[in-house]
């Protein structure tokens, strides 16, 4: 396409104005008709001129957003070389079946494309034969809404551009398979729109009767809980059932380094423990068979200590909390393997003081815990 193309390309779509609409609804399931004014760019290889015409048109919205329409359009156009209007015309009559697919459906401006096919008569001069031939077409336009959009019956500006393709041959006057541009402006009126539905207003209710006014009797205030520090009570102040979990945790090879997966263990026991303030707790550190009992009881202090440290940290009092090391005697699972000795290399709790209505439960550490552990252990560990 050229540069004029493009310039009444423009043109056309310039005219589609901002609408006056007030609001904008659905039009499936509506006819419309349409009268368009239009101008066609003829293939170069025609032996005519550019020039105006006429089309008109019978469509309806079948489904949202789509429109099958008959179109017929007809131009004269005069022959090439010929002064004033004594030369014969070129007379163009197309009818065609085309598809449209509307964008924007909440939208007064809505584009659209089109496409179809149909048949072209082509006749040059007055007394020559006409030509029959297939055709089909595409292109581009816009429907913008005149006045409301919403009522059963809706104007709207239309404007449009597009590809015709005329399947002919070996024709002594017309060009094989001309093509020509061809531009329309015009009017579409549609009928049998839905409309909006009217909202339904509910009917306010009767107002209620005016209460009888009554004696007000004042409850005396409750008599204040002074509970245990730790506990909970119930509605009555009366002790409540609690539990408090306490979960160990692993260590790596010889080490008394927290890992992360221990840090956020003690985290949760420190939180869980906070709420028992009057707990006593033992830190109770353990090891892996590997290494002597001297070194093994010394490790296993220090891991005590680091937890208590830890713990002490996280708000836990220094006074409920004692540590102990027991070294390798007290296993909890195998030595023989990688994961077993992991699991011995660890902290536990053990409360020494009990309440009444206080569950203490004691849980090993993680697989996370354990999986961490594993990793400080050397491959050539004497076992």
């Amino acid at each position: 396409m050229n540069i004029r193309y493009v310039g009444l390309v423009a043109a056309a779509l310039a005219l589609t104005t901002p609408a006056l609409a007030s609001d904008v609804w659905d039009d499936t399931g509506a006819t419309y008709v349409d009268a368009m004014l239009q101008y066609s760019l003829l293939d170069d290889k025609r032996i005519s001129n550019d020039d105006f015409g006429v089309q008109a048109g019978l469509g309806y919205n079948f489904a949202p957003n789509f429109a099958l329409e008959l179109n017929y359009g007809s131009a004269s156009y005069r022959v090439k070389g010929f002064a004033g209007d004594a030369g014969p015309n070129e007379q163009l009559r197309a009818a065609s079946l085309d598809l449209l697919y509307k964008f924007f459906p909440n939208s007064i401006f809505r584009p659209f494309i089109l496409t179809g096919a149909g048949e072209l008569q082509d006749r040059i001069g007055g007394n020559l034969d006409n030509n029959h031939s297939w055709m089909a077409e595409a292109g581009v336009g816009a429907l913008t809404g005149i006045g409301s959009q919403s009522g059963s019956t809706r104007l709207q500006l239309r404007t449009e551009a597009k590809y015709r393709r005329e399947f002919i041959q070996n024709n002594g006057l017309i060009p094989n398979n001309p093509g020509d541009v061809v531009f329309g402006v015009g009017l579409q009126l549609s009928f049998g729109n839905p409309t909006r539905p009217v909202p339904v207003v509910a009917a306010a209710p009767p107002p209620e009767p005016a209460p009888i006014p009554r004696e007000v009797v004042v409850a005396p205030p409750p008599e204040p809980c002074h509970a245990p520090a730790g506990f909970q009570v119930d509605a009555n102040c009366r002790i409540i059932e609690q539990t408090v979990v306490v979960r160990a945790v692993d260590f790596e090879f010889n080490s008394t380094q927290l890992t992360l997966p221990a840090q956020h263990t003690l985290n949760e026991v420190a939180a869980a423990l906070q709420t028992q303030p009057e707990l006593n707790v033992e830190v109770q550190g353990h090891t892996d068979s590997i290494g002597t009992d001297s070194y093994n009881l010394g490790l296993s202090q220090r891991r005590a200590e680091a937890v208590k440290a830890y713990l002490i940290s996280r708000g836990l009092s220094a006074a409920v909390l004692t540590a102990k090391g027991f070294g390798k005697t007290k296993p909890i699972a195998s030595n023989e393997t990688a994961e077993g000795r992991a699991q011995n290399r660890r902290v536990a709790f053990e409360v020494t003081n009990g309440f009444e209505h206080v569950i203490v439960i004691k849980e090993d550490a993680t697989d996370a815990s354990t999986q961490a552990a594993k990793q400080g252990e050397p491959p050539n560990a004497k076992k």
